[in-house]
């Protein structure tokens, strides 16, 4: 019985060792294929870095540039992608989105069929910075996947956003992963005037998530030319429109009449009245000063902390708040007055 017991134990411990030890040789071939790989690859780099920087850059024939093998296509789209990194001319960007629409996208198509996730993620990466809008339609492809990801919808919607995609607006308004307003966010950003101006269009039927988003994209743009949409959702409900619709204002410059500031100072919404003393920050008239010094007292730090940074910069701020720090009641405004003049008028957090 002992006897077996051990004979047992040591044809385990013979099969551990004999599948660690294929493992083993499995990884060093694996390893000696990827640096024979990389060694080609660079290889090629070597070889055509010169003469593909000239058709780039100088418009040599393209016929000295053949990739015929998958290591040599590879070797193309890194020299690309660093030329990218150092140079964002227009010229370069136009012949680079040329050379790589008339050469990888059978090889993109590959990439975004593959089984691997990481080889799929890179691919869409190089199609958004290879500007290859011929491939628009073929992410369809990878788009319809049930085993679509959050990651590739995202990247997805980022070279649509891009290149305009027609359907973009259906795809923000359902898309297959909830998206937060970070990401709406970067759709926004990269989107055209055009793209943004047809959302802007339908902006009553945007989801909330969405509405905000679309809302502070106004600001990030700089739309001063929608302003006055700003100032309209101001009578919107939700008391987020409305915040959302002040900081916009704030971002793009936007000046609101002196006694709207001021019934927004008046608030009842903490953030309502530090946007509006924001505003004041760039108005700066004497009629704010009674409403900012009451506000020195607010209950919120942020409220009191940005009221005595606007008075500071105001003509005689630091007058004024030498006088709240030596004859205050309220010892936080007291104290709020005694940091913003330590700081100075030039101090911005």
């Amino acid at each position: 019985m002992f006897h077996g017991e051990i004979l047992f134990f040591l044809l385990i411990l013979i099969g551990l060792v004999y599948i660690l030890t294929v493992l083993f040789f499995y990884l060093i071939i694996q390893k000696a294929i990827e640096n024979s790989r990389r060694r080609k690859i660079n290889q090629y780099k070597q070889e055509y870095q010169s003469a593909l920087f000239k058709y780039i850059n100088e418009g040599i024939e393209e016929k000295d540039l053949r990739c015929p093998s998958f290591l040599q296509m590879e070797a193309f789209i890194e020299l690309l992608e660093e030329f990218i990194s150092m140079i964002s001319s227009e010229h370069f960007q136009r012949k680079t989105k040329e050379f790589a629409e008339s050469h990888f996208q059978g090889i993109m198509l590959k990439k975004l069929k593959h089984s691997r996730w990481s080889i799929r993620m890179n691919a869409l990466f190089q199609i958004e910075d290879f500007q290859m809008e011929i491939m628009t339609n073929n992410l369809n492809l990878l788009y319809k996947s049930k085993d679509l990801t959050k990651a590739e919808e995202i990247q997805i919607l980022k070279i649509y956003a891009r290149f305009d995609y027609p359907d973009l607006y259906n795809r923000m308004v359902y898309p297959k992963h909830a998206l937060t307003e970070f990401e709406y966010n970067l759709l926004f950003r990269r989107m055209s005037e055009q793209t943004f101006e047809r959302i802007y269009n339908r902006f009553s039927e945007l989801p909330q998530r969405m509405k905000y988003s679309f809302i502070e994209s106004i600001g990030t743009r700089n739309q001063q030319n929608n302003g006055r949409f700003l100032k309209g959702l101001l009578e919107d409900d939700s008391s987020e429109v409305r915040i959302r619709a002040l900081k916009a204002m704030v971002t793009i410059g936007f000046q609101l009449e002196e006694s709207e500031v001021i019934e927004y100072l008046q608030s009842d919404q903490w953030q309502e009245r530090l946007m509006a003393i924001k505003i004041c920050d760039q108005i700066r008239s004497d009629e704010f000063i009674p409403f900012l010094l009451d506000l020195l007292s607010d209950s919120t730090f942020y409220v009191r902390s940005q009221a005595a940074k606007t008075l500071l910069r105001m003509e005689n701020g630091i007058q004024i708040l030498y006088e709240v720090a030596a004859t205050n009641e309220d010892p936080f405004a007291r104290d709020m007055a005694e940091q913003w003049l330590e700081r100075g008028p030039g101090h911005d957090k």
